[in-house]
């Protein structure tokens, strides 16, 4: 019987406000057993999130440093026998030993911005335990200044599936508070070894403005674009499959399995093509793409249906042969009223003919033109940071599909997002000057259900917005400007019943720091993208000077912890001060231990931190 530390509380708070979402998990743990023993603490982030604080036990402090700061402060205290632990990005873990009769706490916090996909915004929170808790609670509340016009709370998402029933929500027009606290009874009908499972809840707000909502807090504003019930354009897709070795089985019957599917939501306005790759290239239909007629649709699928997987990856010839389905050598370009989108899957790395990256990515911005390019890496073992750069240099985006059952239904999920373009070359302006260091607002495609997002500061005294959008629509390019009016956000609490803004403790100027979050992202994204060696350090080291500041755990910064000596820990009995290294940007909080340790250096609890199983 292998024994363990009892979790006596599990919580986990969230608070929504305007789509940037703020979680807390805490844990507490107390080792009942007669001997020392490690109680491990772990999180799975989404991975657009940034953790802004951590807190373990009494006197230990999680500082933000800059990378290699970091490393150094890790180092020299592995030097001088202290503990120490290193953090740095996507899966969270911490162990430690807890004495016996000791109780241990932690507290994790992260943000993010929630996407809007697919005509709704989706939170997922895990609850990943271990065993049956007897104080499990969670607790979201979501605030929306235009309107909640739905909200759903799914099942527990686990392999048996937990009533709806037993979360409560409670929602109005604008705000919604949402609880869940499942007895021990409720948790062993799920599984007798605790939960393991995702908390899902979606929702959408209404946004009737088509210039969408402005709010504005502190001299930051966030703009977001979401226009409804316009006309879908016609698109001309080209959907470019991997079929070499490494696709055999499992992944080549789903993505037939996804294909038939696809082809079959094609309208009969939009054009299409396939091609095939291995270490050759078979395009089916020569040198054009065709219409989505219901013989063409039944023809392309017989094409998937006969598919053999076998042969080597020749990324470079593949998204060749897409640009000249794009860019056709004879007849000219495509049709300027549709809108031409290349979505490009593979599961591993450029194997034969061109392999290099930076030829690949310059051949492929050479020869795409205006298409955006989307790409899909299936499996771990595909090179997702190529698909990356290609995706940024090219209009679209990248994303990974992860080898599990529904794979077919993540492939399927990634089309309906993009199968429906609204609007292309869209450029979002701030007349009168009245805003600066404004995020990205030049975006080459909106899609039906998404959302696009700008932040930027704004000049003092500035009451309303005048705002100028200028797009390509089904037929012509289109400007529109508009005073939008701002709404000014408050962060004390809701006049309304549910309060549900007043739970955003510290986070009241959420404006503030989505501009932070969206704008060390873009400096990272052109780091990804830029060439120069020189441009890829200035941008480092801006994204590094405003993740010290916001004390977000990013790409270019870690979260480290070290154990403080005896005698530092003895003079600071609840509160732990930063290191003479700490910088005046970091946050440092503690958390409260409910129950005192001995104090024989033998019953020093250990601390080491796993980053995707390698420890530190």
């Amino acid at each position: 019987v292998i024994l363990s530390l009892k979790v006596t509380d599990y919580h986990v708070t969230c608070s929504v406000v305007s789509r940037y979402a703020v979680t807390t998990v805490e844990s507490s743990v107390w080792n009942q057993l007669p001997i020392i023993k490690e109680a491990a603490f772990e999180v799975d982030l989404p991975s657009s999130a940034f953790i802004s604080n951590f807190t373990i036990g009494k006197v230990y402090v999680a500082q933000v440093k800059e990378r290699a700061a970091a490393r150094k402060i890790y180092d020299a205290a592995k030097k001088q026998g202290k503990t120490a632990g290193l953090r740095e990005i996507e899966k969270f873990r911490v162990a430690v030993s807890v004495p016996s009769g000791a109780r241990m706490s932690f507290l994790l916090t992260y943000e993010e911005l929630l996407p809007r996909r697919l005509g709704r915004y989706e939170l997922s929170l895990g609850l990943r335990l271990g065993q049956l808790v007897q104080n499990l609670t969670l607790d979201v509340s979501i605030t929306e200044r235009t309107g909640i016009s739905f909200i759903k709370v799914f099942p527990l998402k686990t392999s048996r599936l937990l009533g709806r029933k037993e979360a409560l929500t409670v929602w109005n027009s604008t705000c919604a508070r949402i609880h869940y606290s499942p007895t021990l009874q409720q948790q062993s009908s799920v599984s007798a070894k605790g939960l393991n499972a995702d908390f899902i809840v979606q929702y959408d707000v209404d946004l009737r403005d088509l210039m969408g909502d402005v709010q504005v807090y502190d001299g930051y504003f966030v703009h977001y674009f979401a226009p409804r019930g316009l006309p879908v354009v016609p698109k001309d897709v080209i959907f470019v499959i991997d079929v070499s070795g490494s696709m055999i089985g499992t992944k080549i019957k789903q993505t037939k399995q996804a294909m038939n599917t696809i082809l079959g939501d094609l309208r009969e306005g939009d054009h299409f093509n396939i091609i095939t790759f291995s270490d050759k290239v078979h395009t089916w239909k020569k040198g054009r793409t065709v219409r989505a007629t219901r013989q063409n649709v039944r023809d392309a699928k017989e094409f998937i249906r006969r598919i053999i997987a076998e042969g080597w990856t020749n990324i470079n010839a593949a998204l060749l042969s897409a640009a000249q389905l794009v860019n056709p050598p004879s007849s000219g370009r495509l049709s300027s009223h549709r809108v031409p989108l290349v979505i490009f899957l593979t599961d591993g790395e450029a194997t034969i003919g061109i392999t290099s990256g930076d030829t690949i990515l310059t051949n492929a911005k050479k020869s795409l033109g205006s298409a955006s390019l989307f790409g899909l890496a299936f499996g771990d073992d595909a090179d997702f940071l190529l698909l990356k750069r290609l995706a940024l240099d090219n209009r679209g985006v990248a994303r990974m599909v992860y080898e599990d059952a529904d794979a077919a239904l993540q492939l399927k999920g990634f089309y309906d997002e993009v199968a429906s373009p609204l609007l292309s070359d869209i450029q979002l302006s701030y007349l009168d000057d009245q805003a600066f260091d404004i995020t990205r607002s030049l975006f080459p495609n909106y899609f039906q259900g998404s959302e696009l997002v700008v932040t930027g500061k704004v000049k003092p005294g500035v009451k309303d917005f005048k705002v100028s959008m200028s797009a390509t629509d089904s037929k012509q390019r289109v400007k529109l400007e508009n005073d939008v009016l701002t709404s000014h956000v408050e962060g004390n609490g809701s006049t309304d019943s549910l309060s549900c803004s007043g739970d955003l403790e510290g986070i009241s100027s959420f404006v503030h720091r989505l501009w932070a979050y969206f704008t060390i992202k873009e400096l990272l994204l052109a780091k990804l993208n830029a060439s120069d060696p020189a441009t890829q350090r200035l941008l480092a080291e801006k994204a590094t000077n405003l993740s010290l500041k916001y004390n977000f755990v990013t790409p270019v910064t870690s979260l480290v912890v070290v154990k403080p000596d005896a005698d530092e820990a003895a003079q600071t009995p609840t509160t732990a001060k930063p290191t003479a290294a700490a910088t005046t940007a970091s946050t440092v909080t503690t958390a409260k231990v409910s129950a005192s340790r001995k104090s024989s250096p033998s019953s020093n609890p250990r601390y080491e931190c796993i980053f995707k199983n390698i420890c530190y």
